[in-house]
């Protein structure tokens, strides 16, 4: 006999999704896919155990080449403000690593959200920036293209020219973790 507990309370509501390529997609069996507004996710996009995307309050739109890694929340966690209908979206090429949240209206291309940091809601992050470990990006606080915040809150901007070479290594992990990651895209696949 099982020494776990079972819950009796019914399974969170099943999101609507929108997948652009299945073939290329992995949500891994583990993550987890709730709300009541579209989640949207393109091609190769790597979505890890234990990775949350909440649609609750407003739809989350993935772009392709993605990597939203474990304990990772993606979603706005209580009633948006004005502006926010949108929800989350994020562009090409990011990566949000270990346990980061993020409910910013718009992530740019190419940025890397690093472990546990913190992407306020409404926040806008332009293009190519990286947001390091533990760092807090405020409630609707706009970041220029290639901003870089580390430390307490500290900025600079970083234009080394070598976002060819990032967008190369983001699709070597995207084909490696598609190997390493058995995934579910079955279990999420809701078109109601």
């Amino acid at each position: 006999m099982s020494s776990k507990r079972h819950s009796t309370a019914p399974p969170p509501p099943k999101p609507p999704t929108q997948f652009s390529s299945t073939s290329s997609l992995i949500i891994a069996d583990a993550a987890s896919l709730i709300g009541t507004h579209l989640i949207s996710l393109s091609s190769n996009t790597i979505i890890h155990p234990r990775t949350k995307l909440i649609s609750t309050y407003a739809p989350i739109t993935v772009g392709s080449n993605c990597i939203l890694s474990e304990r990772a929340t993606i979603g706005l966690q209580s009633e948006p403000s004005e502006g926010l209908s949108q929800g989350v979206v994020i562009a090409d090429y990011v990566v949000v690593e270990v346990g980061a949240r993020v409910e910013a209206k718009s992530v740019g291309e190419g940025c890397i959200i690093e472990v546990n940091s913190k992407i306020g809601k409404g926040a806008v992050l332009g293009k190519h920036c990286k947001i390091g470990p533990m760092c807090v990006v405020a409630e609707n606080e706009e970041l220029a293209d290639y901003t870089v915040v580390y430390g307490n809150g500290m900025q600079r901007v970083d234009r080394s020219g070598v976002e060819h070479l990032k967008f190369k290594m983001i699709a070597r992990q995207v084909d490696v973790l598609r190997k390493l990651i058995p995934g579910n895209l079955p279990k999420f696949i809701n078109r109601t």
